[in-house]
């Protein structure tokens, strides 16, 4: 497994060209790397023998490459991105496949599994993760080994478990923006057989990046999250139960929109100028903004998990139970001037619940998994628009269940080829009872959201909705030699359909999009076990992709089947140990994404060859690490990591003013280590040149708003982290 252990680092793969390789000088010696160990099969495997496409990082990459958010995940992965700012939601997109929405309705193709629970909507990933031990990002289908399937990939975060040894920890980081972080943990055995784990994270920020001309404060980055979790451990002979509750909330401020009103100061406004013809846009620099509504969040979450693992003697059995609760309140100033005309309040709250029964176990040449899964979302839904003394208005309530039966198997044929083969059935019910509305009088607070006796109803719904799909995968791996695997994979994957309510006055029913992914590939381990190179190659098809489109006349993108999206490329991965004290690792990927057929339209305009958002064609990651000893006690680290990202579009209508520019960024990182004793120091720094690219766009004509939202400038602060 992944070691944090003292003197002890371990790296994660990543991906470079051989051209890149070749490029370095000859060094005279090398030095072997660890093995990385996955569970992406459910049972452990070294990462250069499963025949899937996996990045995956251990604790100490993580923490030195900064990677505890989604931007620089996906940055560190080849043919990932990542939003996690635009109305406080969480984006996955792995090869073209992804969501592009802020309603909380709608369910990702990539989905997100903490210690194995899906999180089933992708608001409830916002508040982020902490004493995370791995994070493995897998892509394609999934669904022969995970209890419920996805049809892009999954980002699968695995926290630390209770230890047997006394364990303690507390790491500290001052920011710029008056940002303080604090994060730790205490582990150990409280008898014979029961250990226990808990773990916190604290985060507050006082400042902000933007002054905000309406009251003169300076916003966008202030913050206030309280997390904890604790866990208790009992094992015997056969049997571990693993018991986890966990708490967080997180009160703070999302990055505005950059659609700049900032020629009337506060005071003008509040002497009375409410017509919207007397703003003009007029931006004084990136950094400054003049808003009554500023962008908010106020978020609640809350959950329990129970895993219990019995071993049979031929099988071992595993049932995991969990629940887990999130209210959202959230809001945005969309017009993004000092006139309250345009002003959002986004409102959800979600009790999920699962339950996952496994039986795996191996015989002889056979690896075998069988698993049932169900799971219950009750979902509840209100979201506003106040403009003027107008209320538009839509509320809801959603109640899914899925059922799933799914088994995986892995046959050893011979010592060097063995075949895959899954299967899962999936059924779906929705029920969806909800209404839009306009208000004749605005009011204030929650309670007058979700009053409906005050509105003027648009649009009624009480319908319901059942999707069934039996999906499959076969597969091979062959190891011409104990150091190079070949594999090759088909699978299927399906996305149930689903209801679009918005803020208009009809209701969108869209169906089911089904997938077929071709994936073959070759990991290998180099130079006397020094480098892993990897590469992969894919082909997907998804018929009836589920996309959201802006037809003339709506007010805001409503989700459709916009047609059959159609995604190719490669992707390849290095991870290179030339010396004791440099390690260098890349990544690069080719995606070629477009709608290769549909009837679909854009009033007149046809979407076929159209990229779907947030896809560049190429993009690609190095990094470096060099450790330089000072003296026998301590030892010096310096790390670098450069990222690149090709120019894509942001909204599928692929308009000349969705199209970005391509980007680079460079973080860095020094440490100082203790050799005698578990400390460091590092200072850090992301966005060093302070470059400057659009990460989201929002493109709502119904409203005559264009709204992108921009990245986070440079941030540098110092961490200070020890171990007793």
């Amino acid at each position: 497994m992944f070691s944090t252990h003292k003197n002890k680092r371990v790296y994660s793969c990543s991906l470079t060209t051989l051209a890149l390789i070749l490029s370095f000088p000859t060094v005279g010696y090398s030095v072997e790397l660890e093995e990385v160990i996955v569970t992406a099969q459910k049972r452990e495997q070294s990462l250069q023998d499963v025949g899937i496409t996996i990045t995956a990082f251990g604790e100490a990459m993580i923490k030195n490459r900064g990677l505890t958010s989604v931007d620089q995940l996906a940055a560190a992965i080849p043919n990932l991105q990542a939003l996690d700012d635009a109305a406080g939601q969480t984006h996955f997109r792995m090869r073209g496949i992804g969501l592009n929405e802020f309603q909380s309705s709608f369910e990702a193709p990539v989905g997100v599994n903490v210690d194995e629970y899906f999180l089933s909507k992708p608001f409830m990933a916002s508040m982020g993760f902490f004493d995370v031990q791995r994070i493995e990002a897998l892509k394609g289908p999934q669904g022969t080994v995970f209890g419920r399937n996805t049809t892009g990939g999954a980002v699968n975060y695995y926290t630390n478990k209770p230890t047997e040894e006394f364990e303690a920890g507390v790491r500290a980081t001052y920011a710029n923006y008056k940002r303080f972080e604090v994060d730790g943990f205490i582990s150990g055995s409280i008898t014979e057989q029961l250990t226990g784990r808990l773990s916190f994270r604290i985060v507050d920020q006082n400042d902000g990046p933007y002054l905000n001309l309406f009251n003169n404060e300076k916003i966008g980055g202030k913050e206030s999250t309280q997390q904890v979790k604790g866990q208790l451990q009992w094992t015997n002979e056969k049997t571990t139960i693993l018991a986890s509750a966990h708490y967080g909330s997180q009160e703070g401020e999302l990055t505005p929109y950059d659609n700049l009103f900032q020629d009337i100061p506060g005071g003008a406004h509040a002497g009375g100028v409410t017509d919207i013809e007397a703003v003009i846009r007029n931006p004084i620099g990136r950094f400054t903004v003049n808003q009554d509504y500023f962008p908010t969040r106020d978020n609640i979450s809350s959950g329990f998990n129970l895993r219990v693992d019995h071993d049979l003697g031929w099988a071992t059995i595993s049932s995991l139970s969990s629940y887990e609760y999130f209210e959202r309140d959230q809001r945005e100033d969309s017009d993004n001037t000092p006139v309250a005309s345009v002003n959002i309040d986004w409102y959800s709250k979600i009790n999920q619940y699962t339950q996952e029964l496994r039986l795996s176990g191996e015989r002889d040449s056979w690896n075998y998994l069988f698993g049932a899964y169900y799971e219950k979302d009750d979902l509840i839904g209100v979201d506003t628009i106040d403009v003027g003394a107008v209320r538009l208005g839509d509320e809801y309530t959603q109640v899914t269940n899925s059922y799933a039966l799914f088994t995986n198997h892995e046959y050893a044929v011979t010592d060097q080829f063995s075949l895959i083969l899954g299967a899962r059935y999936t059924e779906e019910k929705t029920d969806f009872d909800g209404a839009s509305y306009l208000a004749l009088g605005v009011g204030e607070g929650i309670e007058d959201r979700i009053d409906p006796a005050t509105y003027l109803t648009a649009v009624l719904s009480d319908t319901s909705r059942k999707d069934t799909s039996f999906n499959f995968k076969v597969g091979a791996n062959y190891k011409p030699s104990e150091d190079i695997t070949l594999y090759a994979s088909y699978s299927t994957g399906f996305r149930s359909g689903g209801f679009d309510i918005g803020f208009n006055t009809d209701l969108i029913i869209f169906e089911p999009e089904d997938v077929s992914a071709f994936e073959a590939g070759v990991k290998s381990v180099l130079l006397d076990g020094s480098m892993t190179l990897n590469a992969a190659f894919f082909y997907t098809t998804v018929d009836n992709y589920q996309e959201n489109a802006n037809l003339p006349g709506e007010l805001t993108p409503r989700r459709r089947n916009v047609g059959k999206l159609e995604t190719k490329g490669v992707e390849i991965d290095m991870n290179w140990h030339p010396t004791e004290r440099l390690t260098i690792t890349a990544s690069g990927g080719y995606t070629d994404a477009k709608i290769s057929e549909s009837d679909f339209l854009f009033g007149t305009i046809p979407i076929v060859g159209n990229v779907p958002a947030n896809t560049p064609e190429f993009s690609t990651n190095i990094f470096v690490s060099y450790a330089q000893p000072v003296n026998d006690d301590y030892e010096l680290e310096f790390m670098a990591s450069w990222t690149w990202v090709d120019k894509r579009y942001l909204e599928i209508e692929n308009e000349a003013d969705h199209l970005v520019s391509s980007y680079n960024t460079l973080d860095g990182r020094i440490i100082l280590n203790s050799l005698n004793a578990d400390w460091q120091v590092s200072l850090w720094a992301k966005n060093l040149t302070n470059e400057r690219y659009l990460r989201y766009i929002n493109d709502v004509p119904g409203f005559g708003l264009f709204l992108p939202v921009n990245n986070a400038p440079r941030s540098y602060g110092v961490t200070v982290e020890y171990n007793f």
